[in-house]
């Protein structure tokens, strides 16, 4: 799943110049992966971290949800200003999402965990396809695809990390950051229409 999901994060730009000429495929495609993240969200995801933590978990999916917007605006702060700190802050941040995805993808081995593995993979072709969008017409191709790479260093960096990170919490850290990847991933299926804007 590791490997799948760095491979996907490349794949996201490449789906987007495809769906970009408008083929029925490929808008198929887009679809059924859409369809597959919403069915494994509203009926996997949320009602086991709800089961989990409680409200608590409302709290930090609102977090997760938060962040990718967060992380975009410190992108174009930094290159409509040249702050190198928001650029700095927004790189950390990209690598603390990839570590998070990366940590939770080492535990993915219950049925659960499988569904959660799953759901990371198919969000790195919308999370691949947004970096792009975010990245290239600011600082250029070789830049974005710089961004992409670092982001699947970080990944794997979280998922050899894993024991540390989620050591941190003892055993309520798995919840908490499956919380706060599927507040992510819940980011990316409200903000569709701002890539299909792109097209």
């Amino acid at each position: 799943m590791l490997l799948l999901s760095v491979i996907t994060l490349f794949i996201g730009p490449l789906l987007y110049l495809w769906l970009r000429k408008g083929g029925f495929v490929a808008r198929a495609f887009d679809t059924i992966i859409v369809a597959v993240l919403i069915v494994l969200m509203a009926f996997l995801l949320i009602p086991e971290s709800w089961a989990e933590l409680g409200y608590w978990s409302v709290a930090l999916m609102v977090a997760g949800y938060l962040l990718p917007g967060l992380l975009e605006g410190l992108v174009k702060q930094a290159a409509h200003t040249l702050h190198l700190i928001s650029l700095l802050l927004a790189l950390v941040g990209l690598a603390l999402h990839a570590m998070l995805d990366g940590a939770i993808l080492s535990v993915g081995h219950s049925d659960a965990g499988i569904s959660l593995s799953l759901a990371i993979v198919l969000h790195r072709f919308g999370a691949g396809l947004v970096l792009w969008m975010m990245v290239q017409p600011l600082f250029g191709q070789r830049t974005a695809f710089a961004v992409l790479g670092f982001v699947g260093l970080a990944t794997v960096a979280g998922y050899l990390l894993s024991p540390a990170i989620l050591g941190l919490e003892g055993r309520n850290a798995t919840p908490v950051l499956q919380a706060i990847v599927v507040g992510m991933i819940v980011h990316s299926l409200a903000h569709r229409s701002h890539v299909e804007s792109h097209q």
